[in-house]
């Protein structure tokens, strides 16, 4: 659902309506279910070595905290130097089904 910012005006939040809050939970729960299966199948120690190994590179998932958003700096030159950096990694990319991303790529 999207509505008006109290802070700025001329601004509107995005918020997951219930909806969306269901297919979070279901997302978490799903999740949950990978990494234990993962853990039945490959070991728990090699899961956790996974996670601990991959942690570092995301960290919170922020533009000042995730070491990820350098690989994504765009060219001086090129249209996405003009578009404002995002704040958050995506959490899933949209494959479409030309096969491939929503820029063209």
């Amino acid at each position: 659902m999207v509505e008006s910012d109290p802070v700025a005006a001329r601004a509107k939040i995005a918020r997951l309506n219930g909806k969306g809050l269901k297919a979070q939970a279901a997302y978490h729960e799903r999740l949950k279910a990978v990494e234990e299966r993962w853990q039945t199948l490959f070991s728990k120690a090699t899961v956790l070595g996974l996670r601990d190994s991959l942690e570092p590179l995301v960290k919170e998932g922020t533009t000042s905290q995730s070491p990820l958003f350098r690989g994504l700096e765009p060219r001086p030159e090129g249209w996405r130097a003009e578009v404002p950096r995002p704040e958050t990694l995506p959490h899933f990319p949209m494959v479409l089904h030309r096969g491939g991303y929503p820029d063209g790529s």
